[in-house]
C-alpha cells in the first residue's frame, strides 16, 4: 500500500473520528430545520385561511344584515312588494327580493328552500339555503322575519363578489384560496384550473376533506391537489355557515426558502468535511514520513546489530586462521584451507541472503516449473550441507507431474532456506523429507524434519523480520520473512505445524499451472 493511500485512509479515519459526529449532528439539525420550515409554512397558510374565512364571514354577515334592515323597514308596509323592487335596484347583491306569505304561489318561493324551511321562515325564523348556481355564479337563498306574523322577506344573495374576493387571495406566486359550502361543493376558487368545478359542481380532491372538516375530522396539512401537485394547505371553518376555506401553496414554492438555507448549510457541512480530510491528509503524510524515517533508522539499527554480531564472529575466526598462517607450520595448512573454505561459503550465503531481499518477483517473467523435478534440484543443492550434518535428505514425489509458474531462482532460494533450517534443527542420523503433493487444488511442497520442534509462543512471530534466535553462522532473522515474501509474491501461502520433541513441517502452497498440471492428485495432510 502506497504512502499516499495510507495517508488518505488515516485522514479519512481522523475525519470519521472527529468530523463525522459533527456532520451527523449537522444532518439532524438540517432535518429539524426542514421540519420546522415546513411547519412554519403550514402555520402561515393556516393564518391566511383564518383571515380569508373572516373576510367571507364578514361579507355574508353584511349581506344578511342588509336584508334584515330592508325587511324591518318595508316588510310590514302595505306596498312592501313595490318597495322591495326598488331596493333591488339599489342593492344588486340582494337579488330577487320578494315578500313571502302563506298565499305566495310555489313559483314565487325561493327555489333552494324546502317546504319545512319556508314554514319556519313564515313563523319568524331566519333561514339560509345551501349554495347553488344561479346564472353561472354561486348564490344562496335567505329569508328573514318581516316584523309581521305570517310574512318573511326573502332574497337570493349573489355570491359573485365573494368569489372575486377569494380569487384575489394570493400566496406567493402560485398559492391560492378555495371556498367550500357545508356539502363540500366548491363555491369559489383562486386557482384557474379549478374554477370550472365551481360552475359544474364536480367534486375536487379537497371536497371530502372540506366536508369532513365541517364534521370535526381534521384535514391534512399536505396533500395532492386537483392538478396532481404536492401542496401545503391551511384550513379554516365557518361554523355559522358550515363553510370551509382552504389556502394552498405548492410545496416546492412554500419550502423554497427553507431548502435554499438547507442547501447552503449542507454545502457548508460538506466543505467542512472536505477541509478536515485535506488537513488530516497533510498531517497524516507528515506523520507517515516521520514514522517511515524512524522505522528506517530502527531497521538500519537492527541490520547493523546483526551484521556486526555475525561478521564479528567471522572476523574472530579469520584472525585465528591468520595466527595459524603466521606460524608458517606446514601441518596447519590443511586446517587453514578447510577453515577458509567454510568461512568463504558462509560469507557467500550471507551475501546471497541480502541479494534475495532486493530481488522482486515479476509475474510477467514467471516460467513453468515441474514441482517434482524442482524438489530434486533443492535436494541436490542442500545435499552437501546435509552430509556435513550427517542428516538424511529424501524426496517424496507426487504420483504425476505437478506444474506451477514462478521465478525458479527465488523459489529455490526459499525452499533451500527451509531445507537448511530443517537440517540444522535435526540431530545426526535423523532425516529431512521434501514431500510434493496436490491439496485443495494447489501444488504443495512440504519440508519435514524430526528435530526438537518450535515453542508454540514463537510460531505467531516466526515470520517477522530480525526475529531469529540463532546466532551461530549467518542468521539475521531475515530468512523466514523472505521466504514468506517470495511465496506471497507467487500468489501462494506458507504455514507451519510443529510439536515439541517431534519435529516441524513447513508447507508451501502455490497455485497450479492448469495447462501443464496432471488431473491426478495426492492428498496432503
Amino acid at each position: 500500500m502506497t504512502r499516499r493511500r495510507i495517508a488518505f485512509l488515516l485522514a479519512a479515519l481522523v475525519a470519521a473520528c472527529g468530523v463525522v459526529p459533527v456532520v451527523l449532528l449537522a444532518v439532524f439539525g438540517l432535518q429539524i430545520l426542514r421540519q420546522r420550515g415546513e411547519r412554519a409554512s403550514q402555520e402561515a397558510l393556516h393564518a391566511i385561511a383564518d383571515q380569508a374565512a373572516a373576510r367571507v364571514a364578514t361579507y355574508i354577515a353584511q349581506q344578511r344584515e342588509m336584508l334584515r334592515a330592508v325587511a324591518m323597514a318595508v316588510g310590514n308596509q302595505a306596498d312592501a312588494e313595490r318597495r322591495l323592487a326598488d331596493v333591488s335596484l339599489d342593492a344588486p347583491s340582494l337579488g330577487k327580493l320578494r315578500l313571502l306569505s302563506t298565499d305566495s304561489p310555489p313559483a314565487a318561493r325561493p327555489r333552494a328552500l324546502k317546504p319545512e324551511e319556508i314554514a319556519a321562515a313564515l313563523r319568524g325564523t331566519e333561514i339560509a339555503s345551501d349554495t347553488y348556481l344561479a346564472e353561472l355564479s354561486p348564490a344562496m337563498d335567505v329569508c328573514v322575519p318581516s316584523g309581521k306574523p305570517g310574512r318573511a322577506v326573502c332574497a337570493t344573495l349573489d355570491l359573485l363578489e365573494l368569489q372575486r374576493q377569494v380569487q384575489r387571495i394570493r400566496v406567493g406566486e402560485q398559492g391560492y384560496a378555495l371556498a367550500f359550502d357545508r356539502g363540500g361543493r366548491l363555491v369559489a376558487a383562486g386557482s384557474g384550473a379549478m374554477r370550472a368545478a365551481v360552475l359544474s359542481g364536480d367534486p375536487v380532491p379537497e371536497t371530502p376533506l372540506a366536508a369532513g372538516l365541517v364534521k370535526g375530522t381534521p384535514a391534512p396539512a399536505r396533500l395532492r391537489n386537483g392538478e396532481g401537485r404536492d401542496v401545503l394547505a391551511g384550513w379554516a371553518s365557518l361554523k355559522s355557515l358550515g363553510w370551509t376555506i382552504a389556502v394552498e401553496q405548492p410545496a416546492e414554492e412554500a419550502l423554497r426558502g427553507a431548502r435554499t438555507a438547507l442547501q447552503f448549510l449542507g454545502a457548508g457541512a460538506v466543505l467542512t468535511l472536505l477541509l478536515s480530510i485535506a488537513i488530516g491528509y497533510i498531517f497524516a503524510r507528515r506523520m507517515l514520513a516521520a514514522l517511515e524515517l524512524e522505522e528506517r533508522f530502527r531497521t538500519a539499527g537492527r541490520i547493523a546489530a546483526g551484521v556486526t554480531h555475525d561478521l564479528g564472529h567471522r572476523l574472530t575466526i579469520l584472525r585465528q586462521i591468520e595466527q595459524l598462517a603466521a606460524m608458517n607450520d606446514p601441518e596447519y595448512l590443511p586446517r587453514i584451507r578447510d577453515a577458509l573454505s567454510s568461512e568463504v561459503g558462509t560469507l557467500r550465503r550471507f551475501v546471497s541472503d541480502f541479494s534475495d531481499l532486493t530481488r522482486e518477483a515479476k509475474p510477467q517473467d514467471f516460467l513453468p516449473i515441474e514441482l517434482n523435478a524442482f524438489a530434486e534440484s533443492v535436494r541436490s543443492g542442500a545435499q552437501g550441507y546435509a552430509n556435513e550434518a550427517k542428516v538424511g535428505l529424501e524426496v517424496q514425489h507426487a504420483p504425476s507431474e505437478l506444474w506451477v509458474r514462478g521465478d525458479r531462482y527465488l523459489l529455490e532460494r526459499a525452499a533451500l532456506n527451509l531445507t537448511r533450517n530443517a537440517i540444522e534443527a535435526s540431530k545426526p542420523g535423523a532425516a529431512v523429507r521434501l514431500r510434493v503433493a496436490r491439496s485443495d487444488g494447489q501444488a504443495v511442497l512440504a519440508v519435514e524434519d524430526q528435530g526438537g520442534g518450535i515453542a508454540p509462543e514463537r510460531i505467531p512471530t516466526l515470520f517477522e523480520s530480525f526475529g531469529s534466535t540463532k546466532r551461530s553462522g549467518v542468521h539475521l532473522g531475515m530468512g523466514l520473512p523472505n521466504v514468506r515474501r517470495i511465496v506471497v509474491a507467487h500468489g501462494g501461502a506458507i504455514s507451519v505445524k510443529s510439536k515439541l520433541g517431534e519435529g516441524t513441517t513447513f508447507r508451501l502452497a502455490l497455485p497450479t499451472n492448469g495447462h501443464h498440471s496432471s488431473l491426478s492428485s495426492t492428498p496432503m495432510p
